[in-house]
């Protein structure tokens, strides 16, 4: 009798939105625990509450990030094999012990949190665990990136990107969830507290400006290096710009990082302090903005990653 052989081959991209949903929240993650970290450090008491939610928000988004990227890539139960098996080669592995590390940090941090006054204790915590969050985030970039036979993700923009992504979104996802636990509060109504609260965004304002500028060179950096690269770049980016150019560009750049820039521009032509309440708006707005255009464009480039690309004929 012949053996029968019979292969089971998934169509289309392996890597779906369950990945890139790993790579943008537990990028968002670590820019949120960073986001905490430097507000506290650089200004001391003049942040407390912010700090606060940026603290509790970080672990759950990473937390939810890998247990995305565990549904998909199956056997969830076997995770503790990561620890028994050395495989420095790998960015799985790294990635592994490194976010179980950071999460483990994050969540003693968090919970130290608890109470908003100065706790020395908790700020040496913050910033022995930022190493390891910076180290997270490299990963979540390095992750595509080392995939040499997908030329869309071997670029070393790509990290810098992620980088510059994960700062982003995080700051985004910690205002967004701040302007929420205000509003439950009751906070948002009471115009003194208002009033501070907006004259202390003025400095988070300019860091995020700063970041979505950079995030903007580096992606049209990144664009470059694909466009005047070599044949096979050029057919990668050709089909990714095919498959998915809406999402790269419309989405994931124009509605992530040119608008929220202009709605910000806008408000501080009207005036901000005149214009309180559309400044809150705005901050609710464009955080929402940021977020939708991160994971649009991370979700387009895991998958326009994977796109074949065109057969090149000398015909």
């Amino acid at each position: 009798m012949d053996p029968e052989i019979i292969y089971n081959v998934q169509t289309g991209a392996y890597w779906d939105w369950k990945v890139a949903l790993d790579l943008f929240l537990g990028g968002a993650g670590v820019g949120a625990f960073l986001f905490s970290v430097a507000l506290f450090e650089l200004w001391g008491r003049r942040y407390r509450r912010i700090p606060q939610t940026a603290a509790m928000l970080a672990p759950a988004l990473v937390v939810l990030g890998v247990l995305f990227l565990m549904a998909k890539l199956g056997r969830p139960t076997a995770f503790y094999q990561t620890f028994l098996n050395f495989a420095p080669t790998s960015p799985l592995w790294w990635g592994g012990i490194f976010q179980t590390v950071f999460i483990v940090g994050a969540i003693a941090y968090a919970l130290r949190w608890r109470d908003t006054e100065p706790d020395e204790g908790r700020r040496k915590l913050g910033l022995w665990l930022t190493p390891v969050a910076v180290i997270v985030g490299v990963y979540h970039g390095l992750l595509l990136a080392v995939i040499t036979a997908r030329p869309l993700w071997n670029t070393g923009p790509t990290v810098i990107a992620a980088l510059l992504a994960f700062a982003a979104t995080g700051i985004a996802a910690v205002m967004l969830t701040h302007l929420v636990r205000m509003k439950m509060a009751g906070r948002l109504d009471d115009a003194e507290h208002l009033g501070t609260f907006l004259d202390d965004m003025k400095p988070v304002r300019n860091v995020l400006v700063a970041t979505l500028v950079l995030q903007l060179g580096t992606f049209f950096i990144w664009w470059l290096s694909l466009f005047f690269g070599s044949l096979q770049d050029r057919l990668a980016l050709d089909a990714a710009n095919a498959a998915y150019g809406p999402m790269f560009w419309w989405v994931g750049i124009g509605i992530g990082l040119i608008l929220p820039l202009v709605l910000g521009s806008y408000v501080v032509w009207k005036g901000e302090a005149s214009h309180r309440r559309l400044q809150v708006t705005m901050i609710g707005l464009t955080s929402v903005t940021i977020l939708l255009g991160g994971f649009v464009f991370r979700l387009a480039v895991v998958l326009a990653g994977q796109v074949d690309p065109a057969i090149p004929s000398i015909f």
